[in-house]
């Protein structure tokens, strides 16, 4: 979620009108904060429409388990996927100052029912279990459909899931694999890298068979080629077996150590906001994003 249209919007509406406001209506003004016009969502083009029609009308039951953090794990388990789930420390409703004591020195919390609510602690950093705890009870009041109006995340549980830290040691960080998967088939991977650095998170695409593809989506592309990974054709395997026949679904993997790690899904990138460039891209995702049928609800 785009954090400063939020508050465009914030500041056109009185806060305590936002959660008032009808769906549509909602992210009409969402898409427009960031378009400048209205999406068609009678009948949908590109791939930001498609996803405000998607959010607005796509509701298949397994979605909240698999927008769940949590949840999600068993599904992961039933497509025999289980062996690339990470290691987790604990899953809680709340959390105390008492839960870091047995903590390792490296960690990740984050809460189950959103996105980019995360507390990544390394060896080298210093957590005030106080303020963590205040950040972690903040998310937990958070409902984040409200904020984009992503109707997968509606009815999930909020609660903080604590899992073993991953890093690519030749990195200094974790690599993030997104793979954008349309009808059961994953189609392009974003790379992810960079999160730490001054100049922030950098994405490169590929398709299946890696070969670059110059397309952005809010962030510019990283200065250098990345290596394609030696168990890249298992991570491939994995993205089709967890994105089923859903229309569109992103599947995020990590690989460390030649080993795969499962890292989330998610049904609704940036909340459709964040227009992908050149604008070509914008149509051709659109193109691959086959909806049930459309309605103008």
């Amino acid at each position: 979620m785009n954090k400063k249209i939020i508050k465009g919007i914030a500041k056109a509406v009185p806060g305590c009108l936002l959660r008032a406001i009808p769906d549509k209506l909602y992210v009409r003004l969402l898409y427009f904060y960031s378009y400048g016009k209205f999406p068609n969502l009678k009948n949908p083009v590109t791939f930001d429409e498609k996803l405000q029609w998607y959010k607005l009308n796509y509701r298949m039951p397994g979605m909240t388990g698999l927008a769940d953090k949590y949840e999600v794990r068993k599904y992961v388990e039933e497509k025999g996927l289980g062996y690339i789930l990470n290691d987790i420390y604990f899953i809680k409703d709340d959390i105390s100052e008492d839960d870091f004591a047995n903590l390792p020195p490296e960690y990740v919390i984050k809460a189950t029912h959103g996105c980019g609510m995360n507390i990544i602690k390394k060896k080298s950093d210093q957590i005030e279990a106080a303020e963590a705890v205040r950040t972690v009870r903040r998310w937990l009041v958070t409902n984040h459909y409200c904020h984009g109006r992503e109707w997968a995340y509606k009815n999930v549980r909020p609660r903080v899931i604590c899992e073993k830290y991953l890093e690519n040691k030749y990195a200094g960080e974790l690599i993030d694999y997104k793979f954008y998967c349309f009808g059961g088939r994953p189609v392009v991977v974003f790379v992810c890298a960079g999160r730490h650095k001054p100049e922030g998170v950098r994405y490169n695409a590929y398709d299946m068979d890696w070969n670059r593809i110059f397309a952005t989506k809010g962030k510019p592309c990283l200065e250098c080629e990345f290596p394609k990974p030696g168990n890249f054709g298992e991570m491939v395997d994995a993205a089709k077996k967890l994105c089923g026949e859903y229309p569109f679904v992103r599947v995020d993997l990590y690989s460390v150590e030649n080993k795969v790690y499962f890292g989330e899904m998610t049904f609704y990138p940036d909340s459709g906001i964040i227009p992908f460039a050149p604008d070509e891209f914008n149509y051709y995702f659109g193109n691959l994003f086959i909806l049930p049928g459309k309605a103008d609800k």
